[in-house]
């Protein structure tokens, strides 16, 4: 059972007419002149603006969701619903006939059904919506027996290519999704783009990450720069072509997460075209969105279409269960109205996953320890990719900081201002900048820090285990940055922290000597072959230059606020993207220091990945503060402990040389 319901204008004013799977067929009937061409665009763009906040539907144009629902099923097409409805005995396919460029435009997806704040078509168990595709080429399920295989092409980098992965992690973890080596970078020039496509294996998804345009009125997807350094941008029905060419028969499923791919053009919107091409479905996106949002969809959208529990893969329900996930999770933001799907057949069924069988695949050979046996937790977590988060709490830093808190508290003694020994370490800064000053306190720090001490044995034995991604030190010295570099010359490493005009970025190439400093943020990343390293809090730069470090209360509560907002959207996505889902190493952290908290707060706002251990200093019995969550973000769920000193972790890592 299914309904197509037709809109189209007739100049200014809207029409609605539908028909059902067996015949049935109503008269069009306007929506009103409430509702006319310019309406729908002022609906649109005010959705749109909305999802570019991060914002849910306000209640004025929740109205106009919901007004323009009961004015699409008047005129004897919700009748005609609700008896293919009860026919059916499940969720009902809607098919949009959207045949206007502007009406394409229209997220028709967030109609609301009337008395309901959450009663969107997008995320509805009863109504399924997808826009249809006139074609003349044949439908039918393609039969799948082992794991859905997914291509993923990313022109740009691979700052994508690391969530969506993230996003798949589970699904291939389990066999349900074979993940095939992606196309990225140079490799995903044009030649190279249609080598691969006539290659095995055949995918039965591609996933395409990176910008989507318009040249001439057509659509276009960007690819890899040319040797020159120039955009190179592939015509849609050019890829659409070589897609009908190689693929006929097993492609099923597009996935354009790109920016604007389902935005209309007169040739229609790249998804349009690539479904008449003989894709069975194409997902595309209204409007750009958030990584964690983009990353949210494509979890829930596989998990949905490929899930072990499903004896076939559905994309019109996969997607509705994928927006409400986007709307649970981000307080109803109306970026889930943003990915809709273009469907060329009568059934949202595009796979047969009936006698499948699967298979987990053969786990890597686990890290070898470096000397003496690890703890279990440990030894898998420093089996995969990982993000490590140093904090200054260990035992060879106590000195020092001791020192700085104790030259501090005398110096406030000496001008008669109330203090005690006992305040916490920024309450003491804060005071002390409010009364002697900022400068003067920059003074302090370097009296304090730039005796050249140095590094501790332990820091070459984490540079040695640090990989491609991001991290995080709070050191004041450069030590891990410096460590990291000597220990891996072939890799290009980026240290981003606070300076004293905003944003300080240093980077040291691949093969290079010395550090760099970036006029501007790099436009992108790529965290499966380069290094970031963020200090939040500030210090001396890796070549020695002091910047003024975050010590007050206030430099905490703004200064951590800001970082992140001074970097790029898409330079902030990647980095933080990569942090929530590769579980985190804690070191030298506290939950009873307030500025640790909140740090952890600012790097993972949903909470720390599954898998993360901290090791902690028996001395500080903190172990069931972070065991139970306490202060931890996101719903409270702890994470595995390891109590041992920095120290002694490390000389069993390293072995002998560490000690």
């Amino acid at each position: 059972m299914w309904m197509e319901i037709d809109l189209a204008r007739a100049g200014a004013e809207v029409r609605a007419g539908a028909r059902g799977s067996r015949g049935e067929q109503t008269a069009p009937h306007p929506l009103g002149p409430d509702l006319d061409a310019e309406a729908l665009s002022r609906f649109a763009a005010a959705v749109r603006a909305a999802a570019g906040r991060g914002r849910p539907l306000a209640a004025g144009l929740l109205d106009t969701a919901q007004a323009l629902q009961r004015a699409v099923l008047d005129g004897g097409i919700d009748p005609l619903r609700a008896r293919l409805a009860e026919a059916a005995g499940g969720p009902l396919l809607v098919r949009l006939g959207l045949h206007d460029p502007e009406l394409q435009a229209v997220p028709w997806e967030a109609l609301c059904k009337p008395g309901e704040a959450m009663g969107f078509w997008a995320s509805s168990p009863d109504l399924l919506p997808v826009r249809g595709v006139a074609t003349d080429e044949p439908w039918q399920p393609r039969a799948v027996r082992g794991a859905l295989r997914v291509l993923a092409v990313a022109p740009t980098g691979s700052a994508g290519l690391a969530v969506l992965r993230g996003a798949l992690a589970e699904r291939i973890d389990a066999g349900e999704v074979e993940w095939l080596d992606p196309i990225e970078g140079p490799a995903a020039s044009v030649s190279g783009l249609f080598d691969r496509l006539r290659r095995e294996p055949i995918p039965h998804v591609l996933h395409v990450l990176g910008h989507g345009g318009q040249q001439g009125g057509a659509p276009v997807l960007r690819l890899a720069d040319d040797d020159g350094g120039d955009e190179t941008w592939l015509p849609v029905e050019l890829l659409a072509q070589q897609l009908k060419a190689s693929l006929r028969g097993f492609l099923r499923l597009i996935v354009l997460e790109a920016c604007e791919g389902a935005r209309p053009s007169a040739f229609a919107s790249a998804a349009e075209v690539l479904a008449r091409a003989g894709a069975d479905a194409v997902v595309a996106h209204l409007w750009p969105v958030k990584a964690d949002v983009a990353r949210t969809c494509s979890t829930e959208l596989y998990r949905a279409l490929a899930g072990a529990s499903r004896s076939k893969g559905d994309i019109a329900a996969a997607m509705n269960e994928a927006r409400r996930a986007v709307l649970g999770a981000f307080e109803g933001s109306a970026e889930a109205f943003s990915p809709v799907v273009y469907l060329r057949g009568p059934d949202g069924v595009l796979f047969d996953f009936k006698g499948r069988k699967i298979a987990a695949p053969a786990p890597p050979p686990a890290a070898k320890p470096a000397a003496r046996g690890l703890d279990p937790a440990l030894a898998r977590l420093l089996g995969k990719p990982f993000s490590l988060l140093l904090g200054d709490r260990f035992r060879g830093q106590r000195p020092v900081l001791s020192g700085f808190r104790d030259k501090l508290h005398k110096e406030l003694v000496k001008t008669s201002v109330p203090t005690s020994p006992a305040l916490p370490m920024s309450a003491l800064a804060q005071r002390f900048a409010l009364h002697r000053g900022v400068t003067r306190l920059g003074a302090e720090f370097q009296k304090a820090f730039r005796d050249g001490a140095p590094p501790p044995p332990f820091i070459q034995v984490l540079a040695g285990l640090v990989g491609p991604g991001a991290h995080t030190t709070l050191l004041r010295h450069p030590w891990l940055e410096r460590a990291i570099a000597e220990q891996h010359p072939g890799r290009t490493i980026y240290v981003i922290q606070p300076g004293d005009e905003g944003l300080l970025i240093l980077c040291r190439e691949a093969g290079g000597e010395g550090w760099e400093e970036l006029p501007s943020p790099p436009a992108a990343i790529d965290p499966e072959r380069e290094i970031v390293l963020f200090r939040p809090y500030g210090g001396y730069t890796p070549e020695q230059v002091f910047a003024r470090p975050l010590l007050t209360e206030d430099d905490y509560q703004l200064g951590l606020r800001d970082l992140d907002g001074a970097l790029p959207r898409d330079l902030a996505n990647a980095i933080l993207s990569t942090l929530s889902y590769r579980p985190a190493l804690l070191l030298g952290m506290s939950m009873v220091t307030g500025h640790h908290r909140l740090l952890i707060h600012r790097l993972y706002p949903r909470g720390v990945p599954r898998g993360s251990l901290a090791v902690l200093d028996p001395e500080d019995a903190e172990r069931g503060l972070w065991e139970k969550g306490s202060g931890l973000p996101g719903k409270g769920e702890g994470v595995e402990v390891l109590e041992s000193p920095v120290e002694d972790l490390a000389e069993g890592l390293g072995g002998e040389d560490a000690s």
